[in-house]
């Protein structure tokens, strides 16, 4: 059997939330928090501008007796939400931070720590406590799951309101009663299809998990509760979405170490899927190559670094659909001076360099590429007219924790989505400084006034700025 029904996981889980205590985590930890967060409220100002959280604004953000904000709008709205509605507007553009293995961390944890910190006035430091606990939560069940297919699940729907769930649950002081019943409420609220994926129906993934983590908390607070053994039990979370190759001994396993330091997190260096983010990267460089014309090129070979027939769109219908199109990354990579967020607009997905490259990209299954983010790499090959042979192979794009951004890097992409957003540059430096000591301070509102400033001036709408290589 793949599940030993014995292992009281999500008690331990529980346990293990409820006790959470800022005095015990290292430095490193509370230090990668700070930058993931950082990250993620650069997207969220940069994403909040685009169609999907603007219509789910329009649509569902109209309860004016809360007292949440809802960046990119004036309105306040409940906990519940402000997480979700936050939630799709960090995810919107898919630029935040990637666990290791893939599972959108901060969209679906943040949005939910933001809120109830802002409703019941909770110091940053616990809620750098929450974020760096939903994480483990969130990663330890990712990694158990690592080699499992998923079953056309997308992971921020399956884990995200796990993660979510345990960091609302440290905002609110649950006991370890409390929290069980918290993950018995949230574990009824996961899921998301793959499926969705290049549509506005993704970014809804990790603010669903962010505003399940809200209520599913905050119904526990007052009694509520899910079935307490809901993650291991027959027809529970674990069986229902993974397969026998999950490793569920590997859940409480590794508490013991904090997964935001090590294996740590990916930066994303450009506005798309993960895999994405080698192939750009390599078809940049190519760019550079002394041989380079794009009018000489004639067939474009792609050896992604995850071969998988859902990221083979030769002909995406968006630019949106691009971010998860190999085909699409080749083209933007190959005929755009820098991939920023408007790469992904209709207006250059349509344009004539990118239509004339997409058909003559072709994909080639390497089996001897890593599947897994530390060790995967790509390999592009560039034949132009005359015969020649352009050869570029990215291992690591800078973003990687291997190859970490320095600090400017990191702020030059954090300013550039805060400026898209609409803030000036020195407010966006403002709320840098503020994050980068983010546990010093007594509330979260200067942070917050920043964020509500996002789409006032009605932004630049990420076409007139890219974050610096």
């Amino acid at each position: 059997m793949p599940h030993n029904h014995d292992l009281p996981i999500t008690r331990g889980l529980a346990d293990y939330i409820a006790g959470a205590d800022f005095k015990t985590l290292p430095e490193a930890a509370i230090d990668a928090a700070k930058v993931a967060i950082l990250d993620g409220l650069g997207c969220l100002a940069a994403g909040s501008l685009e169609p999907a959280p603007s219509i789910a604004r329009a649509a569902l953000g109209d309860e004016t007796s809360g007292s949440c904000t809802v960046v990119g709008t004036t309105i306040r709205a409940s906990a519940a939400t402000a997480a979700l509605l936050n939630g799709i507007a960090l995810h919107a553009l898919d630029f935040e931070v990637q666990g290791m293995p893939p599972a959108h961390g901060t969209s679906s944890i943040l949005p939910g720590v933001l809120a109830l910190s802002q409703r019941y006035a909770v110091a940053p430091e616990k809620a750098i406590l929450a974020y760096i606990t939903g994480w483990q939560v969130q990663q330890r069940v990712r990694t158990a799951a690592r080699d499992c297919g998923f079953r056309g699940f997308h992971p921020p729907g399956v884990v995200g309101p796990l993660g979510a769930v345990a960091a609302c649950s440290v905002i609110l002081n649950l006991s370890a009663d409390e929290v069980a019943g918290a993950i018995g409420l949230a574990a009824s609220r996961t899921g998301g299809l793959f499926a969705n994926n290049g549509s506005m129906a993704k970014p809804t993934h990790p603010g669903n998990s962010a505003r399940a983590g809200v209520e599913s908390a905050l119904l526990a607070a007052k009694g509520m509760s899910g079935n307490k053994r809901i993650l291991e039990m027959p027809g529970g979370h674990f069986e229902s979405f993974f397969d026998e190759r999950f490793r569920p001994d590997e859940v409480l396993g590794g508490l013991g170490e904090y997964a935001i330091v090590t294996p740590g997190f990916t930066i994303k260096r450009y506005p798309s899927e993960i895999y994405m983010q080698w192939v750009i990267e390599a078809c940049q460089q190519l760019r550079k190559h002394p041989k380079f014309k794009l009018g000489d090129v004639a067939e474009v070979i792609v050896e992604p670094p995850v071969y998988r027939t859902t990221l083979s769109r030769p002909h995406p219908v968006s630019g949106l659909d691009g971010k998860f199109s190999y085909e699409y990354a080749a083209s933007v990579g190959l005929s755009q001076e820098a991939v920023i967020i408007a790469t992904f607009d209709d207006e250059t997905a349509f344009s004539d360099p990118v239509q004339r490259l997409l058909p003559l990209v072709r994909l080639v299954h390497n089996k001897d590429i890593p599947q897994t983010l530390d060790a995967m790499w790509t390999r592009v090959t560039v034949k132009l007219a005359d015969g020649t042979e352009l050869v570029e192979r990215c291992d690591r794009f800078p973003g990687c924790p291997e190859r970490p951004m320095t600090r400017e890097q990191r702020h030059s992409k954090v300013t550039d989505c805060l400026v898209t957003g609409g803030l000036k540059t020195e407010e966006a430096q403002r709320l840098i400084d503020l994050v980068e000591r983010l546990e010093t301070l007594a509330s979260w509102e200067p942070v917050l006034d920043l964020l509500g400033r996002v789409g006032l001036e009605g932004g630049h709408g990420g076409h007139t700025k890219g974050h610096a290589a």
